[in-house]
């Protein structure tokens, strides 16, 4: 099976090894984290060139962008997310082709729009 990884936005150190551990027994596979903590101003494409660090800090909004998964993991992944109050649940997206050169800022500023519509919550 092909590795598969995670972005990880807003979620403090505790929180992210929760996340790590749920995908790890949901796909059955090792989960690469890539924490984004601190890299607002960096394109996508190069925080996923410099790699996984173990930097997690928290913030108010969190974000889980997939990396190489297939349409049943990520359907298992949306589908089981621990929500049973420990965890906010994040916006959930994909790596694209344009949104790899998006820096990270950007990107979450559209996720928060593109999730306010779709939940009808205006800001």
């Amino acid at each position: 099976m092909a590795s598969v990884g995670v972005l990880v936005c807003g979620y403090n150190q505790e929180d992210a090894r929760t996340i790590k551990a749920f995908l790890d027994k949901t796909l059955d596979t090792y989960v690469i984290m890539v924490s984004v903590s601190q890299k607002a101003d960096m394109k996508i494409i190069d925080i996923l060139r410099k790699g996984p660090e173990e930097c997690f800090e928290e913030e108010e909004i969190k974000v889980l962008m997939f990396l190489g998964f297939s349409e049943v993991q990520t359907h298992m992944v949306l589908e089981g997310f621990p929500g049973d109050g420990c965890l906010k649940r994040p916006i959930f997206c994909s790596l694209t082709v344009q949104n790899q050169q998006w820096p990270l800022r950007e990107l979450i500023e559209h996720l928060v729009e593109e999730h306010r519509q779709w939940t009808g919550k205006g800001a």
